[in-house]
């Protein structure tokens, strides 16, 4: 416990909130990276689609959220490694024509919450929105943003407050995506 303890400071992430700079290519590769991962799960001919003839398929919209929502839980975890989960939530559910809103809403597990970690989210946001955009993907032509990032702590989901009350939701809980586990298997959150 005391190492994990240890890890979680915000020199960890301060020389990272420092170089926005280095921001630019992490979004390139976290975003690139999904839409080819989204792209292997269709069929090899649907693969070689424009985006925006892929963008009317929910089964590609939904593989290429899941895709970024693992990559960037996984980039935050290297920047910080005291992270103990990140999960995805929905602030509301897209209407039922709509397979996607176009928003990345994570969660991030950690025991006390940091500046620095709060200074990411928004650097990052900008930084993938401005990739997306950059593929011409007419989906982001005119969003101002698409990733959010909270942190939450063990005790607040103990106590059922801030954005740990959203553990207890019958309808909308948040979705761990990391660390992920064997299909079939999900072990129960540990609070301690």
């Amino acid at each position: 416990m005391r190492k994990t303890k240890s890890l979680c400071r915000e020199e960890t992430l301060e020389p990272v909130v420092a170089d926005p700079g280095a921001f630019k290519q992490v979004a390139e590769d976290l975003c690139d990276k999904a839409l080819n991962e989204a792209k292997t799960r269709l069929h090899p001919l649907l693969g070689v689609e424009e985006l925006e003839n892929l963008d009317r398929r929910c089964e590609f919209l939904q593989a290429f959220k899941r895709a970024l929502e693992e990559g960037i839980a996984r980039q935050l975890v290297f920047w910080q490694p005291c992270i103990q989960a990140v999960f995805q939530f929905n602030e509301s559910l897209p209407p039922k024509e709509e397979c996607w809103d176009s928003t990345i809403h994570l969660l991030v597990m950690i025991t006390q919450p940091l500046n620095t970690m709060q200074a990411l989210g928004p650097i990052l946001d900008r930084n993938i929105l401005k990739r997306l955009q950059q593929l011409n993907w007419s989906r982001f032509r005119m969003c101002k943003s698409i990733v959010e990032i909270q942190q939450v702590t063990p005790d607040e989901v103990r106590l059922g407050m801030s954005y740990g009350a959203m553990f207890s939701s019958v309808y909308n809980a948040p979705v761990r995506v990391w660390p992920q586990h064997r299909q079939g298997v999900k072990p129960p959150l540990v609070i301690s």
